[in-house]
């Protein structure tokens, strides 16, 4: 990984080779035990917050102007840049993740007056000796990847409970833009 989607201090590295040992079964079957020291835990903490590298984020417009050619965009990084940094920091077997896809009843869409439902996916991630954090994301049934955008969504608001994603999402970095046009960013 680059710098800025790297580490926010070196000395918290990645996990020491004694950290990747394998784990009694305790451990294994209650996450939240904690293995890490309340420095290391806070060290681990400060590099799921370093922003992502400006390579992996996206741009999604959120909002447009009634008739006129601008909408308001905002940053996002999609589930691989969250599993990377996940995999940078913890390795593969330091964390995992388990869903759980229910569907709603049809309801009608006020919009398009039309009888939908909604897909619903909830994510628990759990990180070895940090805990587990779970959330749920959503979509229309009717939309072509209605499961992979529930999924995704519920993913990293589960990761962002333990400080992933926030920079770009809590900070206020929006961008009034004239759509059609491609916007310059500093």
């Amino acid at each position: 990984m680059s710098g800025a989607n790297g580490r926010a201090d070196p000395s918290t590295g990645p996990l020491t080779k004694a950290e990747h040992l394998p784990t009694n079964a305790a451990l294994v079957n209650s996450p939240a035990v904690q293995r890490f020291s309340p420095d290391k835990i806070k060290g681990l903490v400060a590099e799921l917050e370093v922003p992502f590298d400006p390579s992996v984020i996206e741009w999604r417009v959120t909002n447009t102007a009634n008739g006129q050619p601008r909408g308001r965009i905002v940053p996002y990084a999609g589930p691989r840049a969250y599993t990377d940094r996940l995999n940078a920091i913890f390795t593969p077997a330091g964390w995992t993740r388990k869903y759980a896809v229910h569907t709603s009843a049809n309801f009608e869409r006020a919009k398009e007056k039309k009888m939908v439902a909604k897909v619903f996916v909830t994510c628990e991630l759990t990180i070895f000796g940090l805990g587990s954090h779970s959330a749920t994301g959503e979509e229309w049934a009717d939309s072509e990847n209605a499961g992979t955008a529930a999924e995704a969504q519920s993913f990293k608001r589960a990761a962002s409970c333990f400080g992933l994603g926030r920079p770009e999402t809590t900070q206020g970095h929006s961008t009034l833009v004239r759509l059609g046009h491609t916007p310059r960013l500093a």
